[in-house]
């Protein structure tokens, strides 16, 4: 995915976004009380579009709102919508290489996630990019299966597909306590509040590999597959391939835990290196994922 194709995706977009949006005050409301958005707090809402979620915001009392949005077709309207709302500023740009003037309370990527090319990378930025004790929230108002269905038309091009909230709660893990995750058939969301790298604390049971420490923290798992007897190949394959899902999930967790060690020990550079690398193999996974739900339906009909 290249952000040229996701620029000129969205541009083409732009016109019809509005009328073609379906939203839902209620789910939005949700999302927006797990964030803590309240009054007096400075937001910035990236990939903002046409500014859907600046009333929402506004509602709430909020001292300022900062949307940013890397498509100029998409920004240009938002700015028009909102071109007497003192509280509003539109920036046209790149979340991801703009200098900001400034830090955040709480940032909101809405309805956007997938078309990030590299999501690891663009968590770490907008940690930096908030006020201390601040809140980073990811969210969709569909479900992880609706939006993957949705983006599999025009949009396959402009979008890595949505990693599990699991996967994307260990992306957070490294910058925020995460207090959120939900992922059901009405909403997604990953929410937490930045803290010190450094304060960080592993809760499970340690064990050590050369000096190095690291934790279990995917339970209790069984690390054998035995065919059904009689199991047909279809059954054969999806039980297969659930068994590598989980399995592929529960080694990234241990992998993400054994490279904030090394963040730990001041390895930067490899903590970097290794951790996107788990954000790919977790793109990778989600996508094995969404194959495994769709065979599972067919086979249930």
């Amino acid at each position: 995915m290249e952000k040229k194709d996701v620029i000129a995706f969205f541009d083409r977009c732009a016109p019809t976004w509005d009328a073609e949006m379906i939203k839902s005050d209620a789910k939005i409301g949700k999302i927006l009380d797990n964030a803590e958005v309240g009054p007096d707090m400075d937001i910035l809402d990236v990939a903002c579009g046409t500014g859907v979620m600046f009333d929402y915001y506004l509602q709430r009392g909020v001292a300022s709102v900062t949307g940013i949005d890397i498509s100029p077709e998409m920004a240009k309207i938002a700015a028009q919508k909102f071109a007497g709302e003192p509280k509003v500023q539109v920036l046209c740009g790149d979340v991801e290489e703009y200098a900001f003037d400034r830090k955040f309370d709480r940032i909101v990527v809405y309805n956007a996630f997938p078309h990030f090319p590299y999501p690891k990378r663009l968590i770490k930025i907008l940690s930096k990019l908030l006020k201390e004790d601040g809140r980073l929230t990811v969210a969709h108002g569909m479900s992880r299966e609706a939006i993957d269905g949705h983006h599999s038309g025009s949009a396959s091009k402009v979008s890595n597909g949505l990693m599990s909230a699991e996967s994307l709660k260990r992306i957070f893990d490294a910058y925020f306590d995460v207090e959120v995750v939900i992922s059901n058939r009405h909403m997604y969301q990953v929410s937490g509040v930045k803290r010190d790298v450094l304060a960080h604390s592993h809760s499970g049971t340690t064990h050590t590999h050369g000096g190095l420490t690291h934790c279990h923290t995917h339970g209790e798992e069984k690390h054998d597959h035995q065919p059904r007897e009689n199991a047909t190949p279809l059954e054969e394959l999806l039980a297969m391939m659930k068994y590598l899902v989980s399995h592929n999930d529960a080694h990234a967790q241990e992998v993400a835990d054994l490279a904030r060690e090394l963040m730990m020990a001041g390895k930067d550079v490899a903590y970097d290196e290794i951790m996107d690398a788990v954000s790919d193999f977790d793109m990778v996974n989600a996508k094995l994922a969404a194959v495994l739900t769709n065979l599972t339906a067919q086979n249930e009909l």
